[in-house]
C-alpha cells in the first residue's frame, strides 16, 4: 500500500527518472523507502522530539512558533539528506560498477535534485501532520503553532 501511495506521488511530482534504466529502481527501493523514512522516521521523529522530548520530558522554554519553524527546516533539512543518501546508495549499487555517461550523469543530477527539494516539502508536510496529532501530549507547547484545535 504505501510502495504504491508513495511511487504514485513522487512520479506524479517529479514525472519519469531519469535515466529511464532507473525507474525499476526508483520504483522498488528509493520512492517507497524514502517515503517512510521522512513520514514515521523523520517527521514524527521531529514531532516527538519537539513536543514530548523538549515540551514535556525535559521542560525547556523551547515551545514558540518560531521555535517550531527551527523544527519544521530541521525536518525539511533531515528529509532532503534521507533522499539523497537513500538515492545515491541505490543507484550506485544497482549500477554494478558502470559509470554513467556525462549526459546520463547530468540528467541523474537534475532528478536527485528535483527529488530533494520534493522529499523536503513532503518531511514538513508530514511533520505540519504529526504536529497536530502529537501535540496534545505536551504540556507548555499545546497551542504551538495554532491554538487549533484546542
Amino acid at each position: 500500500m504505501f510502495q504504491k501511495l508513495f511511487t504514485t506521488l513522487y512520479q506524479a511530482l517529479l514525472g519519469t527518472a531519469e535515466p529511464s534504466s532507473l525507474i525499476p529502481v526508483y520504483q522498488k527501493s528509493i520512492f517507497p523507502g524514502v517515503g517512510l523514512g521522512t513520514l514515521f522516521g523523520v517527521a514524527l521523529g521531529a514531532a516527538l522530539l519537539f513536543y514530548v522530548i523538549f515540551n514535556r520530558v525535559l521542560t525547556t522554554s523551547f515551545y514558540k512558533t518560531s521555535h517550531w519553524f527551527i523544527m519544521l527546516l530541521l525536518t525539511a533539512i533531515g528529509s532532503a539528506i534521507l533522499a539523497y543518501s537513500q538515492a545515491r546508495s541505490v543507484v550506485y549499487a544497482s549500477l554494478d560498477g558502470e559509470t554513467l555517461g556525462a549526459v546520463e550523469k547530468s540528467a541523474y543530477d537534475r532528478y536527485v535534485l528535483g527529488f530533494l527539494v520534493v522529499n523536503a516539502l513532503a518531511g514538513a508536510l508530514f511533520f505540519v501532520l504529526w504536529s497536530f496529532v502529537v501535540k496534545p501530549l505536551s504540556v507548555s507547547a499545546r497551542t504551538t503553532p495554532v491554538r487549533w484545535p484546542n
